[in-house]
């Protein structure tokens, strides 16, 4: 056998402890370590679980933070306190809140629940609001397109409205125009009927002027025309009657003058008036004035003269008249009142005189003829519009031609020396024609002064240009 080599063997065993305690090295190392690691491990995990729990603590921190401020719950209030305020708000501001148990999520739930009822309703109104204003928009463009269908249907009644307004108005000018024509045209047609009728009543009244012979006939007819012309015969007659004196007037220039004298001495006067137009039947010394009776005041005017007279001669000289009056106020259909513009102490007008003017007729306006060259204020001038004028206020009515209806001819003569007759000729002639025509008809022929002291002026009060005022004796 052979013999171990003892450094191997010890070497061997040095080796085999070695790699025993390497062995045991290792197992222990890998135990610490081991355990070691589990602790840390578990550290680990305690760590993680603590910040787990501190991260949990936090959240539940913020979410209790959070938690108090949604409910609003005071920093530092209790359990008790914040279910006490809750109690008190679901009893008085969430009375109808009857969840149980009470809490935040179910008021909320609650509240969740009413605000859709409530957006329910209010969509509800506003789909309603909506469709009413809608409607409304509708019933606006409705109203405003009636509103301008109502403009236009106005503006087209405004326009036919002008049109028959403007229509109208001519119409109506034409209606006034014509019925301003036809009133003129009635008025010319009374004044006709009036001429008429009074022609007609002078022409009645003139039957006492004819011969006893026509005056048979005259009363055997009643148209007037025949009447006329009885009138007109007898005119004829007495005029070839006229003319026969006038020629055996015009012989009597040679024969002896105390014939010519006793010829016009038996010559009737024709300045007589042709009898009274009314009487005084009261006279007022202290007013100056007379109440007049008349057969029919038709045609006076005040300003008119009036001559009064001895009541005793029905036919006086126009002469012979005691005073004037002035026509002052009609005061009845025969009553009249007039102020006394002249009379004497030695013939005071008294009740019962007769009241007579030659430019006056009961019911009519007189006709007057002026010719020639009339003069009133010894200026020189025509002044015949003036005594036109004059005419007129005393009731009379001046016509340009006589006719046997003509009251009288006032003839003017030719006009002064000194102005000469240049531009006369024409009037020359119409004065030479209506003197004729009026010595045909047995018209009465005055002159200026004569016209002038009927109308109870004088040449000194037109001189004076005013007219007398009432005389006092």
């Amino acid at each position: 056998m052979a013999t171990t080599n003892p450094t191997v063997y010890r070497l061997s065993i040095a080796l085999i402890v070695f790699v025993l305690l390497t062995f045991i090295l290792t197992i222990t190392t890998y135990l610490f370590f081991k355990q070691r690691m589990d602790e840390r491990a578990k550290a680990q995990v305690a760590e993680k679980a603590s910040s787990e729990k501190q991260e949990a603590l936090n959240t539940a921190q913020t979410e209790n933070q959070k938690l108090r401020e949604w409910i609003g719950a005071a920093e530092g209030s209790t359990l008790e306190t914040i279910e006490t305020d809750l109690n008190t708000l679901f009893a008085n501001d969430f009375a109808g809140f009857n969840e149980e148990p009470k809490s935040y999520g179910k008021l909320v739930s609650w509240l969740r629940g009413q605000f859709r009822d409530k957006d329910k309703a209010v969509q509800s109104a506003k789909t309603d609001q909506e469709k009413t204003k809608k409607e409304t928009e509708q019933q606006l463009a409705a109203a405003q397109k009636n509103q301008k269908a109502a403009e236009e249907a106005k503006s087209e009644t405004e326009a036919k409205r002008q049109k028959q307004e403007q229509d109208f108005q001519t119409r109506w000018t034409e209606h006034e125009s014509k019925q301003t024509e036809l009133l003129k045209a009635q008025k010319d047609a009374e004044d006709k009927a009036d001429r008429l009728e009074l022609l007609i009543a002078e022409i009645a009244g003139g039957g006492q002027f004819l011969s006893a012979n026509r005056q048979k006939d005259f009363t055997a007819k009643e148209a007037a025309k025949d009447r006329l012309d009885l009138i007109y015969a007898e005119l004829r007659d007495r005029a070839k009657v006229i003319d026969e004196q006038n020629r055996i007037l015009s012989s009597l220039r040679v024969a002896d003058r105390g014939l010519q004298e006793t010829v016009l001495a038996a010559t009737p006067k024709d300045d007589r008036i042709d009898g009274f137009d009314g009487r005084v039947i009261s006279v007022d010394e202290r007013e100056r004035s007379v109440l007049v009776s008349a057969s029919s005041t038709r045609g006076i005017r005040p300003g008119m003269i009036l001559h009064v007279f001895q009541p005793d001669d029905e036919r006086p000289q126009a002469g012979d008249r005691k005073g004037v009056v002035e026509v002052t106020s009609i005061e009845g259909p025969s009553l009249l009142r007039a102020t006394i513009r002249r009379d004497s102490n030695r013939s005071p007008i008294l009740a019962g005189d007769g009241v007579a003017t030659s430019l006056w007729t009961a019911g009519t306006a007189p006709e007057v003829v002026i010719v020639g060259w009339v003069n009133l204020d010894e200026a020189g001038e025509n002044d015949r519009e003036r005594l036109v004028e004059l005419v007129k206020r005393a009731g009379g009515r001046v016509v340009d031609s006589v006719t046997p209806m003509t009251a009288m001819v006032v003839d003017g003569g030719k006009p002064p020396a000194e102005r000469g007759e240049e531009g006369f000729a024409e009037e020359a002639r119409r004065q030479a024609r209506n003197l004729k025509t009026a010595e045909q008809f047995g018209v009465r022929v005055v002159g200026i002064d004569a016209l002038l002291d009927m109308l109870g002026l004088s040449r000194s009060a037109l001189t004076s240009n005013s007219l007398p005022r009432a005389a006092t004796r």
